[in-house]
């Protein structure tokens, strides 16, 4: 039997590192490769040499569905320098395929019934290798990379983009919410490097519990009402139409990280909520909505130290919510104990449990992606400000003769006016990157004027 394709069917099929390398598939896997292009629905509920990995967690559902209205994954660039050969990071882009079972892994859903995440045989994580110019701004790239939606996570959960030059390279990953968090992308790019170096990265991690396994929450129940029909996508499959991303970056001296550190201590605070609260000033300078108040601002907590799980890889975050309180005459350091304070309940595991139970009874029915988009919008969950701190982890930045220069993370965000800080120390440096649709242009700097003053 002959298949004949046109250009554009052959590109997206193509695009599928397991058909390219595959010649001689059978003609029922074809078959069934062609419906997963024509029929996006029977890809959902059948695939070829599938293992079934695990259910998806509350939150990971949750970010499943909003993915699918617009997109709010994450990205992580990394700029090393030190001499490599392509092959080299190919070879090592492989070995951390082994040791994370779900950066190829894909997401399914039987009508009914809650989605899963799959792997199937063959299928491995995309690779983008283009030359390093002098032109790279990486800003641009990571802003154009945050508009590639991953959909309803139907291929594979990660992608990577490798920008080579003989003695310096920027090294790029994106991941879907639902299966990495921002520290998982911490972890995969020190074991990319190391592996790069020559380093034994050990034995393939294990597919890690979601959070509310681990936290002893209730597993996800049946849907209570199910949808008629076999899609959960948005109305004919269109997204929600959103703004385009920016991005934008500052990084603060080594004597103003320093600075900042001692003084938040000295002042029985932490650098969190201090930049939270010059963040929330900063944006009261820019915007009439937020001067007039209140702002809230979401902290994802990390929950790897309160699980005692330190390297563990997965969707392990919890939020904190809340309204950042600044009455004219208030003191700057008053304003970040209190923010302090405010959030010190989310960061334990029943404070985890709490957030788990709010999002288990917002997918307690079988939704479209597009109802539970509204939802969150005009839901309590609603925020101005979001900022994401890794301040618990240790960038290691040199590996044998490889050394990174920059590390920097973000992702977009379903709110169009929502402008979100991820806040990462490097090389003794505190840096922030901001990720919004409609961005505050002068928030970062504002913010790092307000702390010099504090």
């Amino acid at each position: 039997m002959v298949f004949i394709f046109d250009q554009d069917t052959f590109r997206q099929m193509s695009s599928y590192h397991w058909f390219a390398s595959e010649p001689h598939l059978k003609i029922e896997e074809v078959s069934l490769f062609m419906s997963a292009i024509f029929s996006p629905e029977v890809a959902r509920t059948k695939s070829v040499n599938a293992i079934r990995l695990r259910d998806l967690d509350t939150f990971e559902e949750f970010f499943w569905l909003l993915e699918q209205s617009a997109p709010l994954f994450h990205a992580v660039v990394a700029e090393v320098n030190g001499a490599t050969t392509i092959e080299q990071w190919k070879d090592a882009l492989n070995a951390i395929q082994i040791r994370y079972p779900l950066l190829s892994a894909s997401i399914r859903k039987t009508p009914g019934q809650r989605p899963f995440f799959e792997k199937v045989q063959g299928v491995s994580m995309p690779l983008r290798i283009t030359p390093l110019t002098d032109s790279l701004v990486l800003e641009e790239e990571m802003e154009k990379e945050l508009q590639q939606p991953f959909g309803d996570g139907s291929g594979p959960l990660t992608r990577a983009t490798l920008f080579h030059a003989p003695d310096h390279c920027v090294v790029m990953f994106a991941t879907h919410h639902s299966s990495l968090d921002g520290k998982s992308h911490l972890l995969l790019v020190q074991d990319l490097l190391a592996s790069v170096a020559g380093e034994d990265l050990g034995k393939p991690l294990e597919v890690q519990p979601g959070l509310g396994q681990l936290l002893g929450s209730p597993t996800p129940a049946e849907y209570g009402k199910k949808l008629e029909g076999k899609s959960v996508a948005p109305e004919d499959g269109v997204p929600v139409e959103m703004p385009q991303v920016s991005a934008q970056r500052l990084q603060l001296s080594v004597e103003e990280s320093e600075a900042l550190l001692k003084r938040a201590r000295e002042e029985g605070t932490t650098v969190h909520a201090a930049l939270v609260a010059a963040l929330t000033l900063a944006g009261k300078r820019y915007s009439e909505k937020w001067n007039v108040g209140p702002v809230r601002c979401v902290s994802p907590i990390d929950m790897r130290k309160t699980l005692n799980i330190p390297d563990a890889v997965g969707m392990l975050v919890s939020l904190h919510h809340g309204s950042v309180l600044t009455p004219d005459g208030a003191l700057f350091w008053d304003i970040a104990r209190t923010v302090r304070e405010d959030m010190l309940p989310a960061q334990s595991a029943e404070g985890a449990r709490h957030l788990l139970g709010a999002q288990s009874s917002m997918i307690s029915d079988e939704l479209s992606a597009r109802d539970l988009y509204w939802s969150v919008l005009n839901g309590p969950l609603v925020h101005e400000l979001m900022v994401t701190n890794y301040a618990g982890y240790k960038v290691r930045t040199e590996y044998g003769d490889l050394k990174i220069d920059n590390l920097f993370t973000g992702s977009p965000s379903i709110i169009p006016a929502l402008q979100k800080v991820s806040v990462l120390t490097v090389n003794g440096r505190l840096g922030m990157t901001l990720v919004a649709r409609d961005m505050f242009p002068t928030l970062l700097e504002d913010a790092r004027e307000i702390l010099a003053r504090a």
